[in-house]
């Protein structure tokens, strides 16, 4: 270390310069002192912008898993007109499938066909008494409020609804019920 006002080179351990007899700085360096403020600065921004950040993340997340399960019930719609009008069980019987038979048929991917894709369980089925003209298809959220927080479903028409409070439910003759659902799009007031 040199002493700051004769610029003679002092040994580390000396309080004052044996040259011009100068007290010396003892206690932290101050380049260490301004880095460490740097630092602590730093991680305090970036904790801030974390906690804006990852919220946004999350809910980015749950959107993008909504609108998977849209795309997934659009392509279950596609594969169901498919499945009946080229009927893919070859048994002259011209009905809608399941989707373990639609999966079978390749009319949609495996992953789906197994019934859980991007944070959504999916059903689809014919309808046992009629099964030649109606068929339904649910989109459950795995983890409701986590992977999604709404529920959809569709059916023969096409067209996709959904709740904000419990999955959707169908009667025996093909009704959905539940007076909260909506289709897609459709603002609540």
């Amino acid at each position: 270390m040199d002493c700051p006002k004769c610029a003679k080179r002092v040994t580390k351990n000396r309080t004052v310069c044996k040259h011009c007899g100068t007290q010396l700085q003892t206690g932290a360096n101050p380049v260490l002192v301004v880095s460490a403020v740097v630092v602590c600065a730093l991680f305090g921004l970036f904790a801030v912008g974390a906690a804006f950040a990852i919220p946004n993340l999350i809910e980015a997340r749950v959107h993008g898993n909504e609108a998977a399960a849209i795309g997934a019930l659009k392509t279950i719609t596609t594969a169901q007109s498919l499945f009946r009008e080229g009927d893919k069980e070859s048994d002259t019987n011209y009905d809608y499938g399941s989707l373990q038979e639609l999966s079978d048929a390749a009319l949609i991917d495996s992953v789906l066909g197994s019934g859980e894709k991007q944070g959504y369980v999916f059903t689809a089925q014919a309808n046992p008494v009629t099964s030649e003209f109606l068929w339904t298809a649910t989109a459950n959220p795995s983890d409701p409020g986590s992977t999604g927080k709404r529920y959809f479903a569709v059916d023969q028409s096409g067209v996709i609804y959904c709740s904000d409070t419990h999955p959707i439910e169908f009667d025996e003759q093909g009704r959905m019920l539940g007076d909260d659902v909506l289709p897609v799009g459709v603002r609540r007031r």
